[in-house]
């Protein structure tokens, strides 16, 4: 066998190259832009959606796109606990007037002593009278308390006189700082 010359050399190293940027072609670029394309047109078609979710103004579509945002929680950030029960409880307080609910008391725990992932946790207590559909109503207005976390003790008592009136005991918790 004679040796190699140059240019022999020369062109095996070219195809050597153009053979390992085929390879690579096909291993790593093509799949990675299919990958950019399906991700490309799927965001697309969310922003799409988005827009047609939020653009509408007026008809049926704006009854579904606010029935829609009723049932998302509002919830904000813990403030200092000094701040954050007043701002519960007179939120609470207006819920329970929104909803026609006489309540004996609205009273603010602080339970200092209970820490529950770095945050305080304040209890409010309601006692009073309601109708179960005034309650209902109520439960399901919570969720639109942006300090508002969870049911802590929830007891409800028919009123033997009158069937439709019931005594409550609810007592519902946020975080504070």
């Amino acid at each position: 066998m004679k040796p190699l010359t140059e240019r022999d050399k020369r062109t095996l190293k070219l195809s050597a190259a153009a053979a390992v940027l085929i390879v690579g072609y096909f291993l790593f670029a093509e799949p990675a832009w299919h990958s950019y394309r399906s991700l490309r047109s799927e965001r697309d078609a969310m922003r799409k959606q988005l827009e047609r979710l939020t653009a509408v103004q007026s008809g049926i579509g704006a009854i579904r796109f606010r029935e829609l945002m009723s049932r998302v929680p509002v919830f904000e950030m813990p403030a200092a606990a000094g701040e954050q029960g007043v701002l519960f409880r007179d939120e609470l307080t207006r819920q329970l007037q929104q909803t026609g609910i006489q309540a004996r008391t609205v009273q603010l725990r602080d339970n200092r002593g209970k820490r529950q992932d770095g945050y305080a946790v304040l209890t409010v207590d309601c006692q009073g009278r309601c109708t179960y559909e005034q309650m209902l109503r109520l439960l399901g207005k919570l969720k639109r308390n942006p300090y508002y976390v969870g049911i802590e003790k929830f007891s409800l008592r028919v009123d033997t006189r009158n069937r439709n009136e019931m005594t409550f005991q609810l007592a519902v918790f946020t975080y504070a700082k």
